[in-house]
């Protein structure tokens, strides 16, 4: 059983912190939830693994979350993940909340970010593209909420996204996080839809690993890329199906990490 350090009850979730969380300047946050292609996913936890996280937190909810445990080294954990480094904060999910949760786990993520003095916000997810397996060299396409996160990504190697839309968790946050005025940086990764794509996944921890001044090796995510989509693959079919009936209904299977 994990010690309470803090509990926080915020509607119909809590935030528990199992340890003081304090960030260093710049600090940084990335939003992990499951969308297409599984990318922010398979991206968040590589960067967890590589970087050694340390998990100091987590998100539960009994209305808007699967009756779920997460063990973890012979720990249980929420299915909402919290981890953090000196400069670096992790919000991780393989879970998705039913869809009047995501509103509200949504305001609450953007109300804790502003309370933690976030500096720079991140959030990656996949563009479905439909000839994906025909495609080598994958395109990052970005948003920015503010001129101050345009500034961060003014010298990298990205396509702004000018007209469009897109749908489902991200672009609830995004909204969310618009309000709360936090510094926002939007990545979209061309990607499959129905399979989760590690090679998206890779470009996107690129991007952020140059950002935020951390270097990330991507190599064994790429090596190991058949065998994630197959341990995803489960996962994968729920947010299909969930973006299909706009709802993030999760079914009852094991965790992809732990």
């Amino acid at each position: 059983m994990f010690e309470v350090f803090r509990e926080e009850v915020f509607g119909d979730f809590t935030i528990i912190e199992y340890k003081p969380i304090e960030l260093e300047k710049p600090s940084f946050a990335l939003v992990s939830l499951p969308d297409a292609g599984l990318v922010s996913v398979i991206g968040a936890w590589h960067i967890i693994k590589t970087l050694n996280l340390s998990e100091v937190g987590g998100i539960d909810s009994y209305i808007h979350l699967p009756p779920v445990a997460v063990i973890s080294n012979k720990l249980l954990r929420t299915p909402i993940r919290i981890f953090s480094s000196n400069t670096l904060l992790i919000v991780y999910s393989e879970f998705m909340p039913s869809q009047p949760g995501i509103v509200k786990l949504s305001k609450l993520l953007a109300n804790y970010l502003e309370r933690k003095g976030i500096d720079y916000v991140f959030l990656m997810t996949g563009m479905p593209i439909p000839n994906r397996f025909e495609i080598e060299k994958l395109r990052t396409f970005y948003l920015a909420t503010s001129q101050k996160a345009l500034e961060l990504i003014k010298s990298y190697d990205l396509i702004p996204f000018e007209n469009g839309f897109f749908a489902g968790p991200y672009a609830v946050l995004l909204k969310e996080f618009v309000k709360a005025r936090l510094n926002t940086v939007l990545l979209l990764t061309e990607s499959f839809l129905e399979f989760p794509d590690p090679e998206a996944a890779a470009k996107s921890i690129d991007i952020v690993s140059k950002i935020v001044g951390k270097p990330i090796d991507v190599k064994e995510l790429l090596e190991e890329a058949e065998t994630i989509r197959i341990r995803a693959r489960d996962a994968m079919r729920n947010v299909v199906r969930g973006l299909a009936q706009m709802r993030k209904d999760v079914e009852y299977a094991p965790p992809l990490y732990t």
